[in-house]
This record gives C-alpha cells, structure tokens and sequence, in this order.
C-alpha cells in the first residue's frame, strides 16, 4: 500500500524530471562519441530505499566532480557508466546524502537516512538558540541567500515579500531609504511602530525617524516619519540570517521592546579552517522608467488658449499659435537622470579549533535617479570567537561604519518632483550663458527645480561604533553562564545651506547655514543563565537572566544668516543674528526574565516566558510592569498512530501560543513638564512647554497565535499557516484637546497635550507559507510563496475629541480619519457626482457652500456649469463638510511574495514577485496637477476630459448685453442659462481660475486603487566549475546579473503605487505628494573566493 501511495506521488515528477534533462541516457551523443566513451567507464546498477527499505523514487545519482547522472525509477533502481574508482554521490529530499566509491562491485543497495538538519536546525530566539523543532511559537527565518536575493543597502529592504506576517513599504526611492516595517498590522499610534531589531544580542539604535532628530529642521518635511533609515548603517553582506519573531510567545522575552515584533539579526562568523578570502563586487545602472503624461509646450499653449475662450484670461502672444511652437522643456526628464552604483567587499574567514575569526570592509556608493541625492558607505567588522578553556569561552564583534547623505526633498508641495512638474514647459533649465535660467513673468514665482535641487544642500553624516564582548561560562554539565556587554556609540552631523538667489521672481535676497551636530551612546549589560536537561523521555531547559540599558544623547545647532560668500558654508561668519540651540537626554531600563521549555518525547512541548520591566520613560507610580507568555504544541506525526500516514505527512504539529508584550517608546520624561524660552516684548521669558501626566504607563498588547507546521514527502513539500489576534490596549498618544486649552496656535505659545493612554487597537490575520520543491534532479526547482491577510480596526478611543484621530495633508487639509470600529488610517472626504450640466441640474441638486442665495450666478465667485457635483449623504440638501464620509483604506487586504529559483548544471534563476492587493492611494499630486485654476502651473494630459462649457444657443446676440437675473451680461460663457457641458459625463470639472466650488477639495476623485504585483527581482548566475578554477587556485567563481523592479503590472496613474507613511504629517498613510519613485536596477556582480 506503502509502496503504491509513493509510485503514484512520485510518477508525474520522475517523467518531468526526466524529459527536462534529469537523465543521462537523454543527452544528444553521436553514436560514435558514446561507444568510445562507453569503453573507458564502468557500468553500475543499484537500488534505493530508505529506512525501511521503501523505494526512493526520484533520487538523484550523480558522478561526483561531473554532470554525468540519472534519477532513481520508480522501484528506486537506476543503472549508471562512471569512470572507474570514481565517487558517486545520492542525494534526495529530506535525506542525508549517501557516498559510495566504486571499486570491484557492480551493483550497490543504498539505504538513504532520514535528515533531521531541518527539524534539528538551529535557530536563534531571545537570548539563547533553540532547535527548530521545538518552537511552538510564530517565527520565520531568512537565510543568506535569501538576504541577498536582492541588491539591497538596507536590511530592512530585504524583507520586502520574503516572510509571512511581515510588511514592508518603502517610504521612498532615495539611495539608503527607510522600509515601513509592520509585523502583524499597525499596533500602535503614535509611538514608534518599527519592529525591535537585534543585532548579535545588540539593540539597534537608530538616532532618529524624522529629519528634524537628526538637526535638519522641516528639510525632509514635518511627518514622523522621513527617508532615512536607521538599518542603512550596517553592511547587509555581512549578515548570515535574520529571525522575525511575531507572536507574543515569541516575543514576550523582550517585554517592553518587543510589542511590535523582534528581529533578530545574526552575523557571519568564523570557523575552523585556514583563511578563506572572498570578494563580493557589484556595478548597476539605476533608472527611472516611468513619466507622467503632461503637457508640452504646445499642448499648455491649447490648454492656455481654453482659458481665453472662457474669458478667464486675456489672449497671449507667445501661445497664440501652438502649431509654431516647440514641445519645451521636459522637466521630468531633466531631474531624473541614470545613476550609477557599485558596492565591494572583502572578507576573510577561518580560525583554530581554539579561535575562529570573521572580518570585512566594504564600500558602496550609490547616486540617486533624483538630480544631486546620493548615499555612500564604509563598514568594517571584526567577529572573534576564542575558547580559552573547556569550560570559557570569549567572543566579541565590532564594527565601524561611516556614512554620508546627499538628501533632497522630493515630496510635498516644496519638494523638487512637485516643482518640476508644474513647472510651465516654455520656462528653459538655464539661460544662453550657461547658468540657471531667469525668466520674469507676471504671476510666476516657482522655483527654477534643477537650480532647487544643484543648489540647495541637505548633508547628513553619520558614524557608528557598535558590538559587544561576550562570555560563556560552563559552571556545571549542563549548566551555561552567559555574560555580555554591549555597546553603539553614534555621532552625526546635519548640514543645511540655501544660498542667495535671483532668478526672475524667485529670489533670497540672504543665504543661510545651519550645522547640527548629535552625540549618543547605549550600553546595555545583560547575564543569564541556562540549564538543559533530559530525563528519559522528558527534555526542558530553564534559563534566568537580568539585563540592563542605558541611553544618552546631546546635541548643539547654530544657524545664521548673510554669510559672506556662497562658497563658505560657516554659521559663524554670518553677520545675522545667530540661532543657537542645544539639548541633552537620556533614557535607562532594568529587567529581569526567565524562560522555561518543556519536551516530552518530541511529541509535546511548551514554553512559558516572564519579564519584568522598569522603564524611565514613566513616572514613579508606573514604572514597572510584568508581560506573561505561553505557548504549547503537540507534534502528532510522532505519534504512533500516525505511522501509516508518515510517507505522505512525514512531518505535522499543531502550535498554540498567548502572550503579553509592552510598548514604552514614547520618549524621555513625556510624563512630565518641561520648559522652553519665550521671547515677549519685555524681554526673554521661559514657559511650560507641555501638560504633564504622572498617571501615563505602559502600553500593552495580548496576542492569541494557532499555527499549523505541515511537512509533505519527506518535506518535498511544506505548508505553515497561523491565525492571530493582536489588541493593543492603553496606547500611547497625545490627548486631543480642544483649542481654548492653549494646545493650538503658535508653535512658540502653543502648549502641548499631555502624552497619555487613550485607545485600543486589533489586528487579526492569516498567515499561510508555501515551500516546494517540485523538481529535483539535475534540473532543480524550488518555489517559496508567503501571503498574508491582516484586518486592523479601532476599538476603542478615550479622551480625544470626537473621539477620531485626524490626519492632515500638506497643511491643515483634513484627508485621513480613524473613527471607533474602523480600520486606522482611511482617507476622508467627499463623494463626487459629476459635474453640473446645465443650470436646470444646478437649481434640482442639493445646494453647495456658495450656491447664490439670490439665484444670481456668476462664474467667478459662485458655483457655476461644469464643476463637480458632491453627493448630500447625511440628506439635509446642503453640501458641507457634514457630507464626507470614509472614501477608502491605504491598508491592504493581503500582501504577497513569491521566490522561483531554478538551477541546471552550473546555471542559477531566480525570479521573484511580490504584491499587494485592496490599498487604495490618495493621488495628492494629481490635485496640483488637475487643478486648472493658474496659467502659470503645468497639468496633466489627463484634464483634456474636462468638462467643455459650450452656448446652447450659439446664434443668441449679446452685443447689446442681455439681461440675466437683474444682471446684464456681454458674453455667453457669462449667461448661466445659455451654457451647458458638451460632454456630461466627465468626472473632471471645468478649468477655473478662481474657483468657488473648490473642485479640488478632498474627495474620492484623487482615490486610485494601489493594488500591484511587481516583478521585483530576476537573477541570473553561473558558477565556474570547481576543476577549472582551482587550477587558478580559486574555491569559487560566480557571475551574476540582476534587474530589480523591471516590470509594475497596477491600476495606479502615479509614479509608483507603493507608498507607506506620509512624511509630511503623523497618522497618514498612503498619500502621494510627489514621492521619490523606486527605480528599476540593472545590475552585475561577481563573487571570489580563495
């Protein structure tokens, strides 16, 4: 029965294995060739089964050293000519791999072993590493071929559809740009929301989200949130794997830290062996391969003219004639330009069986596809580890990186992509001479954007010295003593500069300087101590520890004005009046935390976790506070009646997990008041600069996870699903108070809310992993798909004023409201219904905001044909702000990712995917750019389906004026009962200058459905064979090339249709403003070692 389960399984698998090349007796040999080749080998015969002597169908049996192989049939048997004293390797799925010399003997019985590495793999968790098998809580793994499955300079780009449960949007395009991680959905409000990372037993530090923490002011916009990342620090090629822990099982170690996710980083390091040098070099092309559909010259000339028909402006001499005029100057293409990159690294690796080490340096240099950006990085790690006695062991790591950034300001309404797009395409870059062009037209005061972008300078240096020594102690059989200490110490430099300007109406008549510089350093020490024991049957380890971190920052910025000359950038030669700023602060915590796993038999096994945290973060009354952490899972393919199944299942367990994490990361001292200077008008004051709250403490999160671990055909097949449901309660906000409480005004007057604990917020999931091996062979597939679906919802919400949570656009535009019973972040606004046909659809429709009390229309300052029509949703016949409503989620219902790679011979392919699907996309640009209320602001193509005022009666004669509603009108454009839309069924209203309906309101007009499935990465390799490059005394030689973000397939009309938070303003998310495109890569590489 055993035997016809495996044969039918098998049958479909050995015959495509075998027509794709998997068997030797298929290669195309001239007869002659073979019989010669025939007479110098021998001929072998055998047979496969596994332990209980099963045939092994599909095994793959190969001469080592050479391509010559066949697979096993389908009663295991395989016939084979090999050179004679030739090695023979078999190898197969969820076995060992099986060597056998060939001497005398001619035919061979092989019993393939079971490989328990899958099972028995270690992998890393909070303090300390556990086998695989015995997890019962929610973690994915990403090893290093999957780190390096893209060209990344930040790790956190690497997680982008690689891990299930794990989201990952790129904030912007910029070289060394962040990556929005969320772990399991959006937990949180206001306090940070990035996942806890580790690196070797390290907390990263990061120094800061937003431009500002860095001393950059408003230069990367106001949000929370900007395009610099903290990870852009660290060198990705020398990481070995990453460890996401998700559920709060998983996670419940960390307490506090962990309420967001952990990931856990681990480094390459040494190992036994002389010194093995590698080289790892890489050079790309990066370019921007979409453009927006705007107007050239001529059609702006058109679009002009449209403008004097109506009688909105008067006629131009220069756009009289678009037919005599050029296209103009493509500004899209003049700030986008081809940027090159090459990155390098060498390492050397190798040690004693005593002492083992690991060290590299890198360098990488990237431009950015936006004019003037860029971003470059040194690194340099050391790893060693030494076992002084049997009972001691030492290790420490160290590195050192440097960084610099050349930062623009791409999105908002002062970014350089805003500017270039509505830049009118008759203004030149630059003038006969050379320099930047100066054009003085009425009305026209942008910016020149190549000048913006070449001139104005954003500079950020960073550099880091972080590691950690570390000692393990063996006090007993058994019984391990881990003692550690860590380290990040961090220094950056921020540099502003604008220089004096005259070009045409755009001028500074000062220049400016500004230059911050930022101390920190984190130490942390942490002790712990494990024990492991096995009694018959019953396994359990038991481990106790304490740790202990504190962190310190100051900080020193001037800024001054009129320096003398643009080429000295020193504040101090500025003979304005200087700025000078400082600050200083710190923040500490203690825990203690203990951790017990249980396992009975491999069958059953449970893990129960406790920390107790003190943070400084909080008053007196609510520093401490405990986070409990369960979790159980029965292994039911070990059970005995599952032995009949175990072919087919040969792996099954059921997981079950509960837990509670913290989140305290709300800043230092938010629970208290501080003071600021105020200047008044009797001199230099000082006032409170917040309202205090002693009573603000944790927030908490419980997390219930059910998992399911399936292993098929000797894990030919795998399948991981998890369900989950996270609450987050108590979260730390700022209390929304109304105005007369002093919270509003002046950010020099204005108080600030108290920071404190006011809303709940769920997330619940499915998580499902699919990994696959259909092909195995000569001609080998493997196939990786990871999806996720995430439902988030506002349960609750104390204390706030109407109890939502607003998010503004650029200014004080309302566009996000998260209301009770919804899902964070939802774009707010209007519902649109058209546009007004004629006046009769004017008069039965219900009444807009400047609808004429009198029934007297004028084109200019009332309501008129052709704007757009709102629905009255709350029915009370008036359009206000009443009517908006919920118009659509930035969160997606499920992301996807989906990893082929294929291998022949020496050949490799990967392709991967990676998607979203249900986000919708507020085109914020696309307000700027269908505006059509200024001559002097370029537009889309896409407003040519603008509502067209036509006369309804084109003969009627006005040359006398005609009186309409007590008022004499000379134009028919200006008689409301003479005009109606020739082409009523646009959803684009008329262009106006002045616009009274504000046709540009926030609306569903500007919602697009940000849906997208990217062809994210395709690699290409070919590894030299090991007989010709070690003739050249080389280990390994491999070439590759690789094209990331070839191909977008999306509904999306913008740049780009993945778009995280907002970097203008807090608790929006998914709004474009003109955000820094991702560019597609091309790229080459090389990797040597020796």
């Amino acid at each position: 029965m055993k035997l016809n389960v495996k044969r039918s399984v098998w049958v479909a698998g050995a015959c495509t294995a075998f027509l794709l090349g998997g068997a030797s007796h298929a290669w195309a040999v001239s007869s002659a060739e073979a019989e010669i080749a025939q007479q110098a080998k021998k001929q072998i015969t055998g047979k496969v089964v596994d332990a209980a002597g099963e045939a092994v169908i599909g095994a793959s049996v190969v001469e080592k050293g050479t391509t010559n192989g066949v697979i096993t049939d389908l009663d295991g048997n395989f016939s084979l000519s090999v050179a004679p004293g030739a090695t023979v390797e078999v190898s197969f799925i969820g076995y060992t791999t099986q060597t056998i010399k060939v001497g005398n003997q001619t035919s061979y019985n092989i019993v393939m072993k079971d490989d328990s590495e899958m099972l028995d793999e270690v992998v890393v968790v909070g303090y300390g590493t556990m086998k695989k098998s015995d997890l019962s809580g929610a973690s994915v793994s990403m090893d290093e071929d999957a780190i390096k499955g893209s060209i990344i300079t930040n790790l956190d780009q690497s997680l982008q559809g690689r891990a299930a449960g794990v989201a990952a949007v790129s904030t912007s395009g910029a070289p060394g740009s962040a990556s929005s991680i969320r772990v399991r959905g959006q937990a949180t409000i206001n306090s940070n929301a990035e996942p806890l990372y580790v690196i070797d037993g390290v907390i990263v530090q990061g120094g800061g989200q937003s431009g500002s923490d860095f001393g950059l002011g408003d230069a990367l916009g106001n949000g929370s949130v900007s395009t610099i990342s903290p990870l852009s620090t660290i060198n990705p090629q020398d990481i070995v794997s990453m460890e996401i822990l998700k559920d709060a099982s998983a996670t419940a170690i960390y307490g506090a830290q962990g309420a967001n996710g952990v990931i856990l980083i681990t480094t390459k390091r040494g190992k036994t062996g002389e010194a093995k040098f590698t080289y790892d070099g890489m050079v790309a092309v990066q370019r921007q391969t979409k453009r927006l559909d705007m107007m050239n010259l001529r059609e702006f000339a058109s679009f002009y003219n449209d403008f004097v028909d109506v009688g909105e402006l008067e006629p131009s001499s220069i756009y009289g004639d678009p037919s005599l005029l050029g296209v103009g100057t493509n500004w899209q293409d003049a700030i986008f330009r081809t940027a090159l990159q090459h990155q390098h690294q060498v390492s050397a690796q190798g040690g004693s069986e005593k002492v083992k080490y690991y060290v590299s340096g890198s360098y990488m240099d990237q431009d950015g596809t936006l004019i003037g950006s860029s971003f470059n990085r040194y690194s340099f790690r050391t790893n060693l580890d030494a076992e002084l006695k049997p009972w001691l062991k030492i290790g420490l790591n160290a590195t050192y990186s440097s960084t610099k950034d050349d930062l623009k300001l791409a999105d908002s309404d002062q970014g350089i992509i805003n500017y270039s797009l509505t830049t009118p395409p008759d203004i030149p870059i630059y003038d006969i001479d050379g320099n930047y062009s100066s054009v003085v037209r009425e009305g026209y005061t942008n910016p020149n954007p190549i000048a913006l972008a070449m001139m104005d300078q954003i500079l950020l240096y960073r550099q880091k010295l972080t590691g950690s020594i570390f000692a393990d102690v063996t006090l007993m059989k058994n019984l391990t003593w881990h003692a550690e200490f860590g380290y990040d110490i961090s220094y950056n430099k921020g540099e502003r500069y604008q220089p004096r300007v005259d070009l045409g109406n755009w001028q500074r008549d000062s220049n400016m300087s500004s230059i911050s510089k930022n101390n920190s350093t984190f130490w942390q020490l942490k002790n712990y101590v494990t024990y492991t024991g096995q009694i018959d049957k019953h396994g359990f380890t038991a481990m106790v520890g304490q740790e202990m971190w504190a962190s310190n920052y100051d900080n020193t910025r001037v800024e001054n004005t009129n320096l003398p000359s643009d080429a000295v950038h020193n504040p101090s030669l500025g003979s304005g009046t200087p700025t000078i700023s400082s600050g200083f602060g710190s923040s500490s915590m203690a825990s203690f935390f203990t951790r017990l796993t249980y396992n009975y038999d491999d069958r059953y096994l449970g893990t129960y976790t406790y920390r107790y945290d003190g943070s400084s973060n909080f008053g007196p009354d609510n520093r401490w506070a405990g986070f409990h952490a369960v979790a159980a899972s029965w292994r039911f393919s070990n059970e005995a009646f599952f032995e009949p199944v175990r072919n087919v299942i040969n792996n099954g367990k059921l997981r079950l997990g509960w837990g509670q994490t913290g989140n305290s990361n709300i800043g230092g001292y938010r629970w208290g008041a501080s003071i600021s200077r105020m200047p008044t008008g009797l001199g230099l004051g000082y006032r409170q600069t917040n309202i205090a709250n002693l009573g603000v403490k944790w927030e908490t999160q419980e997390q219930v996870n059910v998992g399911l671990d399936l292993g098929f055909f000797n894990d030919r097949i795998g399948l991981v699903v998890d369900w989950y449901k996270k609450v987050s309660k108590d979260m730390l906000m700022s209390l929304q108070l109304p105005s007369y409480m002093g919270t509003s005004g002046n950010v020099s007057s204005a108080l600030a809310a108290p920071m404190g604990n006011y809303g709940d917020i769920e997330n619940t999931g499915w998580e499902i992993t699919l990994n696959t091996h259909p092909l195995i062979g000569e001609f080998q597939w493997d196939s990786d798909f990871q999806i996720s679906f995430n439902k988030n919802k506002l349960r609750a919400l104390d204390g706030t004023a109407n109890a939502q949570i607003v998010g503004y656009g650029q200014w004080n535009d309302v566009v996000s409201v998260t209301e009770v019973g919804e899902s964070l972040y939802n774009f707010y606004g209007y519902v649109c219904d058209g546009v007004y046909e004629d006046l009769r659809d004017l008069q039965t429709s219900p009444k807009p905001a400047h609808y004429p009390a009198d029934g007297v229309f004028n084109r200019t300052n009332t309501v008129w044909v052709g704007d757009i029509k709102y629905k009255d949703l709350n029915g009370d016949g008036v359009i206000d702000e009443n009517d908006r409503t919920n118009i659509g989620s930035p969160l997606p219902k499920f992301t996807f990712g989906w990893t082929n790679t294929f291998r022949y011979k020496n050949f490799d392919l990967s392709i991967f995917l990676n998607g979203s699907y249900g986000n919708k996309v507020y085109n914020y640009m696309a307000m700027q750019l269908t505006h059509m209320n200024s001559p002097w602001r370029n537009q889309l193509n896409a407003v040519n389906d603008r509502a067209q005022i036509v006369a309804i009666d084109p003969g009627k004669d006005y040359s006398q004026g005609v009186n309409v509603n007590g008022v004499t009108v000379w134009n028919w454009y200006d008689d409301i009962t003479n005009v109606r839309v020739s082409n009523p069924g646009t959803n684009t209203p008329r262009a106006s200058i002045q616009d009274p309906n504000d046709n540009d309101r926030i609306s569903d007009r500007y919602i697009e459905d940000g849906s997208y499935i990217r062809l994210k990465n395709i690699t290409l390799g070919y590894t030299f064979p090991s007989k010709l490059i070690n003739k050249w005394g080389l280990d390994n030689l491999r070439i590759y090339a690789n094209i990331q973000n070839l191909l977008t397939i999306t509904g999306y009309d913008g740049y780009d249709p993945e778009i995280g938070a907002s970097t203008a303003s807090m608790n929006v998310y998914g709004l474009d403003n003109g955000r820094y495109p991702s560019p597609t890569v091309y790229s080459f590489g090389l990797n040597i070692s020796f």
